[in-house]
């Protein structure tokens, strides 16, 4: 117990000198100091001290219990515990109270430091007598009305000076002197007479159908898009405030709002309701909808109609340079333009050029072309997105609306792609022929590789095997939303990107979901992270290697291509040049045919151009008599 004591004693006189100095501190403040930080730093001290005494006090007063000999010891010690304690509880009160007032003085002073803005001066609405006004203005003049502030000779005053001298509201409100008692009296007969919400309902529903007789008279010149949406959603607000909301009148409101609307807009309605949903139940007629619908149709029209005008400076005008930016759906990537070879575009431009051989004639003259099966011309106008029925290139032969007949069988189709059997330079089929026709092939069909990988995408749980593309020249990497929606990734950020394209054409902003995406070999051995920009179609065709030649070539190197055995065939990966640094490992095998096998850590790629599968020494010549057989004649130098 005495050791107990002495360090009693040594908290007490901490806790008296602490307690001193916040008396003191506090004498200065009530004098006009200032000094906030000291007296907080004083409080801290006394919430330290106190409860360490407070801890040492309460076992020396258990021991003074035990003993029945110190009950009077215990009563003396007790009282002087108390004296400590109400003298904390004192001096906390007094702190707290200090601070709470230094406080709001300088919250005080500092608002009457800030900066006041002068506003223009409030002019209350006016109104004539006609229906259509009276919503704007007892929604403004409603505050005066219903304050308490004012009295009511004051609120007659403000509503006599809102009416417009002369009209109808005027003649009405000036009937009742200004007096106290008729002010409500007024107030009532303004509303029964201008804001009765049946007449106002019957108003604005007229007004539609106003624009709907407008729109049926033939001849009549209706008003823009743009004024017309603005017309609408005025007549649909002034309902919605009357209680007549979209969604309780909407079967009502729509057929007079799709009545209004010119027939090219409303087709367009139609198209984007009809296949612009995939179930039923979002399928159906929605007002909302349709108002959204012409709020986009108008948004477009202002940006048409922005892009259309151009720059305007100093009174002339600038012509917009057509070739500086290309609008593109696609990544501008090698692969594309590997894809899309240039000699193709000129195909609908009327000037000859086959879509088989690539030479300067017309398709239906190729002799090359009408000696290949059907099956192999089909293959070739595939692979470079020819139209099989018009030979145009762009779309399928199921969306082709161009009418042509065959010649040979009546259908509709080419002449060139008829499938029956051929009457024009028909070959006997021999060994000889076979052997000839596949080296021909090979020797005027040039096929172009690409580094090209089959791997596993993971991510939120899910797998799934993908065609990667490794493109160098593109400086990121890319992920179709096709793998995004599958993986069911969620983005990072938003990107808005210029795609610089060759030529120095570059194409508008396009915005791309920045998505990590987690990749490994089909092993799964090795494993890469990485951020890579989303895009709705990565790259177009992009063959696989099926040549035997060359795939012996390669297992007698000992290089399996895992893209070879890959289900796939679109391109949903792209791996830009951020990462192919990362894979590649500097083994590189030249193979013949003008092709070379990169190793990468995901797996061999195969690269190059496939220039034949002859030697040196042989070179095979071909004579092409029209009306006569085929032969080949080899050269040996």
């Amino acid at each position: 117990m005495e050791a107990l004591k002495v360090q009693r004693k040594s908290l007490r006189t901490a806790f008296t000198v602490a307690a001193k100095s916040v008396r003191q501190h506090l004498e200065i403040l009530e004098a006009g100091g200032k000094d906030l930080g000291k007296l907080s730093s004083l409080r801290s001290q006394l919430n330290d001290k106190f409860p360490r005494f407070d801890v040492l006090q309460k076992e020396i007063s258990s021991l003074l219990l035990e003993d029945t000999s110190t009950h009077s010891e215990f009563e003396a010690d007790f009282e002087a515990a108390e004296s400590y304690r109400d003298s904390c509880l004192e001096l906390k009160t007094k702190v707290e109270a200090s601070l709470k007032s230094s406080r709001g003085l300088m919250k005080c002073s500092s608002m009457d430091y800030a900066p006041r803005l002068k506003l223009p001066k409030f002019e209350l609405e006016e109104v004539s007598g006609d229906l259509r006004e009276f919503l704007t203005f007892y929604s403004i003049f409603s505050k005066i009305h219903e304050s308490d502030d004012l009295t009511e000779v004051v609120k007659f005053q403000y509503l006599y000076q809102c009416m417009v001298p002369e009209s109808r509201a005027a003649g009405l409100i000036s009937s009742f002197p200004i007096i106290t008692g008729n002010y409500s009296k007024a107030i009532q007969q303004l509303k029964a007479r201008f804001g009765r919400e049946d007449l106002l309902v019957q108003i604005y529903v007229r007004d539609l159908l106003s624009l709907v007789m407008e729109n049926a008279v033939a001849g009549k010149s209706s008003p823009d898009l743009a004024t017309l949406y603005d017309i609408l959603e005025t007549k649909l607000r002034a309902l919605e405030s009357l209680g007549r909301t979209k969604e309780k009148f909407a079967d009502f409101l729509e057929p007079l709002v799709e009545s209004c609307l010119p027939e090219s807009v409303l087709c367009a309605w139609e198209c984007s309701r009809i296949s612009g949903v995939a179930d039923d139940s979002t399928s159906q007629r929605s007002l909302e909808k349709l108002m959204s619908f012409l709020r986009h149709e108008v948004e477009s029209e202002e940006m048409i109609k922005l892009a259309r005008e151009g720059f305007v400076k100093n009174g002339g005008s600038f012509k917009r340079n057509k070739s500086a930016v290309l609008d593109t759906k696609d990544t501008a990537t090698t692969t594309m333009l590997v894809s899309t070879t240039s000699s193709y575009v000129g195909t609908s431009t009327g000037k000859k050029n086959c879509v088989i051989c690539r030479k300067p004639h017309w398709s239906s003259e190729c002799l090359l072309a009408q000696n290949m099966s059907c099956n192999d011309k089909k293959r070739i106008l595939y692979k470079n997105r020819f139209c099989f029925k018009c030979f145009r290139y762009g779309h399928v032969n199921k969306k082709c609306k161009v009418k042509v007949k065959c010649l040979k069988c009546n259908r509709q189709h080419a002449t060139l792609m008829c499938p029956g059997k051929e009457e024009i330079l028909s070959v006997k089929a021999n060994e000889s022929t076979k052997v000839a026709s596949n080296l021909s092939n090979n020797n005027f069909h040039d096929k172009f590789y690409l580094q090209t990988v089959c791997i596993e995408t993971v991510g939120q749980g899910n797998k799934m095997r993908v065609r990667g593309l490794l493109d160098s020249a593109s400086s990121h990497s890319y992920v179709s939303d096709r793998v995004v929606n599958y993986l069911k990734l969620r983005p990072l950020r938003h990107e808005n990107v210029i795609h610089g394209l060759f030529r120095g054409k570059e194409t508008r902003q396009i915005e791309h979901g920045i998505y990590a995406v987690e990749i490994q070999d089909l092993n799964g051995s090795v494993v890469y992270c990485y951020e890579a920009f989303s895009g709705r179609k990565i790259c177009g065709f992009v063959p696989k290697i099926e040549d035997p030649k060359v795939l012996d070539k390669l297992r007698v190197n000992n290089i399996e291509l895992s893209d070879v055995t890959c289900n796939e065939n679109e391109i949903d990966l792209l791996i830009g040049a951020d990462l192919i640094g990362k894979l590649l490992t500097g083994r590189c095998v030249q193979l013949n045919f003008g092709l070379a096998a990169i190793h990468t850590k995901l797996g061999w790629t195969v690269i190059g151009k496939e220039t034949g599968l002859y030697s040196s020494d042989d070179y095979p010549l071909w004579i092409v008599c029209r009306r006569s057989s085929l032969c080949m004649l080899t050269m040996h130098p």
